[in-house]
């Protein structure tokens, strides 16, 4: 059973030793991964850009994939020349932790929808695929519509777009780009899009766009390369302390989180799997930086950065809401930092606290393939378009006092400890 291990420094507090050390908990049940070529690669070929082949071998469909929707009146949002607009569905996705463990949707209508969120403060993380130019102007276009809601309610607290597509040390130039001292072409290069994003600027163009118009403030969320790859080297020891604190502001919580069996679960249904990928594709051997491990990265490193990940990017979400009361940002992340709560928006919660913050999550466009374990329904018809029949809306979790190697134990209703739903709400564009 892989775990993650911290060896403590000396100069870390006691605080922070507690915490790290309760990060080795990992229960990881081992999915089937079906349907991946490794990637081969010259032995001495020093430096590979992970995020170039993961950006080349993506689908990202963004097809809706449930087939049976119960009906649901489309809203359309004016683009910004208002010549032409986007429709959209909205349904709320219903758990039930009951023994029937019978989840469902509900339509919902779109002027509702977009008034729940409109007017709290607090975060809204949007779940995107990353090549999808339907998911990104959807964004963009809900940035208005939300923006022009809080006009009329008379909302005066400020809204942000929080941006995993930008790591933390370019906040300035995106300040610099919003306060128009640079060009929307300089501030893609200073944020060295190319080298640490590479998705499709161009999808993205429309939410800079429209960002700049409304005066709404970018956030930068994600964390800086150059930590993750220390990280997926050799664990949260190699990183320094003053470098990890910008991104774990909370240790013992950090750590309390990670042993939950509510995130074991997640992280055996989530992450687990996106490590079998990676290691089927033979990227473990290098970092997010490309640079060339000695020897394959182990889960539990893998596990750490993805969690560092997560964490850093609630962590700047959480710090813009409290310094700015009643102000709602948008996250701008990728769907499997959102579903099934546990990456995001779990964390952005518990930072939160009994402070007045809502936390919504919302899916753009899902397929199959977003609502199941990575590489479990490779070459399944219909898995990334319209045609498939369904996508899971929940997945359950068993007591803390059950044991999960029992497999007749598991089965039984009442050894439910609850469920984790895929999002709060699920966004279908016309």
């Amino acid at each position: 059973m892989p775990k993650t291990y911290f060896t403590p420094s000396s100069t870390l507090s006691v605080k922070w030793n507690l915490a790290m050390m309760l990060i080795s908990f990992v229960l990881w049940n081992p999915l089937v991964v079906n349907g991946l070529i490794p990637l081969e690669q010259p032995s001495s070929q020093s430096r590979m850009d992970r995020r170039n082949v993961l950006t080349t071998i993506s689908s990202g469909a963004a097809g809706l994939v449930i087939s049976t929707l119960p009906g649901s009146a489309d809203a359309a949002i004016p683009k910004n020349d208002q010549t032409s607009t986007t429709t959209f569905s909205a349904y709320n996705v219903l758990p039930d932790s009951s023994v029937n463990l019978d989840p469902k949707l509900q339509a919902v209508e779109p002027t509702k929808f977009l008034q729940s969120i409109a007017r709290k403060g607090g975060s809204v993380w949007l779940g995107e695929h990353h090549n999808s130019q339907k998911d990104h102007q959807f964004q963009a276009e809900l940035m208005q519509r939300l923006h022009q809601t809080r006009i009329k309610a008379n909302v005066k607290a400020p809204m942000a777009i929080g941006l995993e597509q930008v790591q933390r040390q370019f906040q300035p130039i995106l300040d610099d780009y919003t306060n128009g001292k640079i060009s929307l072409e300089e501030m893609k290069e200073g944020v060295d899009w190319e080298k640490r994003w590479m998705w499709d600027f161009e999808n993205y163009r429309p939410i800079f766009e429209t960002a700049k118009r409304l005066n709404i403030q970018l956030i930068a969320l994600n964390v800086d390369s150059e930590d993750l790859s220390e990280v997926e080297k050799g664990g949260y020891a190699r990183l320094p302390l003053n470098r990890l604190r910008k991104y774990i502001k909370d240790p013992v919580g950090f750590g309390e989180f990670a042993k939950s069996r509510q995130f074991n679960t997640y992280s055996s249904y989530v992450i687990s799997p996106s490590y079998q990928i990676h290691q089927k594709l033979g990227l473990l051997s290098y970092t997010i930086n490309g640079e060339k491990l000695d020897d394959e990265m182990t889960f539990s490193r893998f596990l750490s950065g993805r969690i560092l990940w997560d964490e850093g990017m609630a962590s700047a979400a959480s710090t813009w809401c409290t310094e700015n009361p009643g102000g709602l940002m948008l996250g701008l992340v990728g769907a499997d930092h959102v579903k099934f709560l546990n990456g995001i928006p779990a964390r952005f919660t518990r930072m939160s606290g009994t402070k007045d913050m809502a936390c919504t999550t919302v899916i753009i466009n899902p397929t199959l393939i977003d609502s199941r374990p990575s590489g479990s329904v490779a070459g399944v018809p219909g898995a990334e378009s319209v045609s498939a029949d369904s996508i899971t809306l929940q997945i359950r979790y068993l007591k803390d006092d059950m044991d999960p190697t029992n497999a007749e134990l598991r089965k039984l209703p009442e050894s439910t400890g609850g469920v984790l739903k895929f999002s709060d709400y699920i966004i279908v564009t016309g």
